[in-house]
């Protein structure tokens, strides 16, 4: 973590240890069982193979939902997280399964052995980084050769008029901005801060994972763990779900010693900061 971005990141790691006790209210966060989780299955092994008995990380993993769809399909999982108060419900919540919580920052990974899991996924993490390039690099290193990141993420920024209309009709309806437990102010101060603020979108991803040396990058669609995401949910919550750009996208680290470079910068993009 360098001296310009420590400040941000206290402020990023405070703004989720405050949402910890509603986070599982929100709707896109807690995943259901039935329906939804199986669409959540069918996602990650179509994105990772089967991962039976395999040590699978889960990065950023809040209170630990995605942890749990992964050990329904027989992984061994670690779920990291930088937000003590989200990791504490994580394990309570998964205190009787073969799970392993590591309180660490994604953009180092410092306590994880290179080449260490058969596959990585994370939810909603890529969009608050504060230096992609360092997370990229640290996700790619404690990955085996030949294994595989999902990330699964969304455009949460950009104000297109569908994006605009479809909010503006939520607020109308609860007269809420946003999420159960969040600050839509300081959600807003955070943002601007970051490398994507502009917003992250798949073609944005799929290029800076090919520059921090993964291949085989594909877009796998998000609509089935969305769709049965909003079952019961109320019209303001299904407005706001169906508003930002959602998708998934999954890369390897590869097997070749001669594609297996390290990540490189090529401009200035991601500096933060003045």
């Amino acid at each position: 973590m360098n001296a310009s971005n420590w400040t941000l990141k206290e402020e990023i790691r405070a703004y989720w240890s405050g949402r910890a006790a509603t986070f599982d209210e929100s709707r896109g966060h807690r995943i259901a069982d039935g329906t939804e989780a199986r669409a959540w299955h069918r996602l990650i092994t179509g994105a990772l193979g089967e991962i039976a008995g395999k040590n699978v990380l889960d990065l950023a993993c809040g209170t630990g939902e995605i942890s749990r769809m992964l050990l329904d399909l027989g992984a061994h999982v670690t779920g990291v997280d930088f937000a003590e108060p989200m990791l504490a419900r994580a394990a309570e919540k998964l205190r009787k399964r073969r799970w392993k919580g590591v309180l660490g920052d994604a953009e180092s990974l410092e306590t994880l052995a290179p080449a260490s899991f058969d596959g990585i996924v994370t939810r909603h993490l890529a969009w608050t980084l504060t230096d992609p390039p360092a997370a990229y690099a640290a996700i790619r290193r404690v990955l085996k050769p030949g294994a595989r990141l999902l990330v699964v993420d969304g455009d949460w920024v950009s104000e297109t008029p569908r994006v605009r209309l479809l909010r503006g009709l939520a607020k109308m309806i609860d007269g809420r901005m946003g999420q159960v437990g969040a600050d839509p102010d300081l959600h807003q101060r955070i943002l601007a801060q970051l490398p994507y603020a502009g917003g992250l979108t798949a073609e944005r991803l799929r290029e800076d994972l090919e520059e921090a040396g993964f291949s085989n990058v594909a877009r796998h669609s998000t609509l089935a763990i969305y769709l049965w995401g909003m079952r019961g949910a109320s019209l303001s919550d299904r407005l706001r779900l169906l508003a930002p750009a959602r998708f998934a996208v999954c890369a390897m680290r590869p097997n070749e010693s001669g594609q297996d470079r390290p990540a490189r910068r090529k401009d200035d993009r991601y500096r933060v900061g003045p």
